[in-house]
């Protein structure tokens, strides 16, 4: 028995097709009994694969799932790094560069002692390596990272809170930032972050706020500055769109086919953004029936990183479909789906 490894992509396909080897396209362009000698457009294509793939109920293979997998840096600079502040904050391209030495943020508003602090001066203190998801709330992309940076209540406690203060703005250079809940951002134990992985920030972004559990909006990139101010009404943290729950994505694929009796590895994750997953679910045979994994075990603060591994009994074109189910109740609005075929 062969095991065939695909190629692990990274980069977030939620809601996609991926293809897997000799197909050669985003669907199979084979021929049906019976089918005419029209040429067929994209529309025909997909309507045609929904019936085309060879169907397995009740698929059963090997499972496994860990939590301690992250994203290596250069992805999640990819993944966020090119985003727009509709979707996520402000990316960092978009800020002029300044040098390490050069670089301030200034604490200010509603409290006892404004000053600034140099990124040379942040460095020096009590550095906190956490690892962290950030997520869109308006897009498939999730990453899980190792971040290094400053306590934001370190920062807030020199300033000295003043009366009144409820809420709390990260401002980048332009003055962009979406005012938080004070309470929320201290209970967080939210970072200013410097680094990611071994990574750090471009010339032009420097430093970025991350907040455990909270979509990456908030995550506003080139700090200048950190604002407490009182509200009459405390803002609240608005978290992912209803069809961004209970992401899930497969990761890998392959540029050749299988042959029946191999061992082909799947992998992926399943994440909601501070929700517990408890199920991650499997069907090859267009979601007519599910079999479900337990992830009950796993703690809701880190992705789920889960191993699908199945041996294909038969020749065919095939479509694996995952979805995540959360201990609310919800499930994937948008699955994740790869395209494989086996040959004798």
């Amino acid at each position: 028995m062969k095991r065939s490894f695909g190629v692990k992509v990274l980069g977030c396909t939620m809601g996609a097709t991926m293809v897997l080897g000799g197909i050669g396209s985003m669907m199979p362009n084979t021929a049906l009994a019976g089918s005419s000698d029209k040429e067929e457009g994209p529309i025909d294509v997909w309507q045609r694969a929904a019936v085309d793939y060879d169907k397995v109920a009740n698929v059963q293979g090997g499972f496994t799932f860990t939590q301690d997998t992250l994203t290596p840096a250069d992805e999640v600079f990819n993944l966020f790094g090119t985003a727009t502040t509709t979707i996520c904050a402000k990316p960092g391209y978009a800020f002029d560069e300044v040098t390490h030495e050069d670089y301030y943020v200034n604490v200010g508003g509603v409290v006892d002692k404004v000053y600034s602090i140099g990124l040379d001066e942040i460095e020096r203190m009590e550095a906190e390596r956490k690892d962290m998801r950030c997520t869109c709330g308006m897009s498939p992309a999730v990453a899980m990272a190792s971040v290094t940076g400053v306590k934001v209540s370190d920062l807030v406690e020199m300033a000295g809170v003043g009366a009144g203060a409820n809420t709390i703005t990260f401002k980048d250079k332009d003055g962009y930032g979406l005012p938080m809940p004070l309470s929320y951002v201290m209970e967080k134990e939210a970072l200013l972050v410097y680094q990611v992985g071994d990574k750090p920030f471009s010339d032009g972004e420097r430093l970025q706020v991350w907040i455990p559990d909270t979509v990456a909006k908030y995550f506003t990139r080139a700090v200048a500055e950190i604002e407490l101010s009182v509200s009459e009404e405390v803002p609240e943290v608005e978290g992912p769109d209803a069809d961004y729950r209970a992401k899930v994505s497969i990761l890998n694929t392959v540029s050749d086919s299988f042959k029946v009796g191999d061992l082909i590895a799947f992998e992926g994750y399943a994440d909601d953004c501070g929700t517990k997953v408890t199920a991650v679910e499997f069907s090859l045979d267009g979601g007519e029936t599910w079999t479900s994994f337990d992830t009950s075990s796993s703690d809701a603060e880190d992705w789920v990183y889960w191993h699908f591994d199945y041996t294909p009994e038969q020749a065919g074109i095939y479509k694996l479909d995952v979805r995540a189910v959360t201990e609310d109740g919800t499930v994937s609005p948008l699955g994740s789906s790869t395209v494989f075929e086996v040959e004798e």
